[in-house]
């Protein structure tokens, strides 16, 4: 019985060697297995490391769950090699799947910021036409006029005088620009009327007889009268050069934009005037309050009138800016001048404005401004001179053509 017991018990002691001995050998195995095809999917896919560790995770615990644990090491890794093809060919179709679900919203991204460019530059490289028709309504004109060497005459002109003189006028603007560059040019024409009469004056006296006693029976009135007639034509035209900094100028801007155009070029004044003096003399004659006949009565006229016309060239430089209060309202100002005194002793032209604009839909926009305009001539050694200023309120409407 005793050696019973002793054969009984050997045969456990070296059962449990053997298990331990191959828990040792093969666990190592068992646990580089996993770690291996978590290698190799790391390496394959180093960015989607978190999926690939739970695919690895859970064919690592049902490896681990479901095969022996005594093993060949050839099939060991024969498994390990087909759960790793298995592995990384789920995460390969994993990878493909959401590569397609992304590449849409990159390439969709990229085409719209592509497309706004293209936009942007198709708008910047196209040609606009502007068209301003305007009317200028003066408040307050001087003018300044000599002839012949003359002593100079001033005149002042409200409004109402203005429009019951002016017969003729043409005011209008148009540009035209392709990118950046462009051309500008200006019409500016007025013809204009006035007559006035400048002084009216009265005498009576006593008829004297032969040895120059007079006599209050007879007596000679004088009506004497001078009118002044004043005819002006003016016509000024400007053609320049033009270059735009910033936004394209439309009737809606996105509010904050702001442009400016600046130009260079010349401006054309082509001006004659004529200046008419009539000075009537009508003389009657009574005796005790009647009227003699009119073989007694004269009437004696006399006239005398001046012509200048003139036409010059001078250099001419402006700006137009324009800044978006909002996408309706705009503000601008605008500034030329011209001559420099190149063109004879006085050569001077400059006008200034500002006001605001408001869209009348896509391709309209009316404005409301305060204009001065200024013309200040006189030709070397000739005598003849004309200065001239204006300064009121300028209606205005624009077109625009893309």
């Amino acid at each position: 019985m005793g050696s019973d017991k002793g054969a009984s018990v050997q045969p456990c002691t070296y059962g449990s060697a053997n298990l331990i001995f191959v828990v040792v050998r093969y666990l190592p195995l068992a646990l580089l297995t996993p770690l291996s095809a978590l290698c190799v999917e790391a390496v394959a896919q180093p960015h989607k490391a978190p999926a690939q560790l739970e695919v690895g995770d859970s064919d690592a615990s049902y490896r681990l769950a479901h095969q022996p644990m005594i093993a060949s090491s050839e099939s060991d890794v024969e498994r390990a090699q087909d759960n790793e093809d298995q592995s990384l060919e789920i995460t390969q179709s994993k990878e493909t799947d959401e590569t397609k679900e992304f590449e849409p919203l990159v390439l969709s991204q990229s085409n719209d910021s592509e497309s706004s460019s293209e936009e942007e530059q198709d708008a910047e490289d196209s040609w606009r036409f502007y068209l301003d028709l305007y009317a200028f309504a003066p408040l307050s004109t001087n003018t300044t006029t000599q002839l012949n060497g003359g002593n100079p005459v001033d005149a002042h002109s409200s409004l109402s005088d203005v429009l019951a003189s002016t017969r003729m006028g043409l005011t209008f603007k148009a540009s035209a620009e392709y990118g950046r560059i462009g051309v500008y040019s200006g019409v500016n024409y007025g013809a204009a009327y006035q007559s006035d009469n400048v002084a009216t004056w009265k005498t009576t006296n006593s008829v004297r007889n032969a040895i120059g006693i007079p006599s209050n029976r007879i007596k000679v009135e004088r009506e004497n009268s001078v009118d002044a007639t004043i005819e002006t034509s003016q016509f000024i035209y400007d053609l320049a050069v033009r270059y735009r900094a910033g936004d394209i100028q439309k009737p809606k801007m996105e509010k904050g934009s702001a442009s400016f155009v600046g130009f260079v070029g010349a401006r054309f004044i082509d001006g004659w005037m004529t200046t008419t003096i009539d000075v009537n003399r009508k003389r009657t004659l009574s005796a005790d309050g009647q009227i003699l006949n009119r073989e007694q009565t004269k009437e004696f006229e006399n006239s005398a009138s001046g012509t200048w016309a003139n036409t010059w060239v001078q250099p001419l430089i402006g700006m137009l800016a324009t800044y978006a209060i909002s996408e309706d309202w705009q503000a601008f100002a605008y500034l030329d001048a011209g001559g420099f005194g190149l063109a004879g002793e006085r050569d001077q032209t400059g006008t200034a404005q500002a006001g605001i604009a408001y869209a009348l839909g896509n391709s309209a926009q009316a404005s409301l401004s305060y204009k001065y305009f200024g013309l200040d001539y006189a030709g070397g050694g000739s005598g003849n001179g004309y200065t001239s200023t204006q300064s009121g309120i300028n209606f205005g409407l624009r077109w625009l053509f893309d």
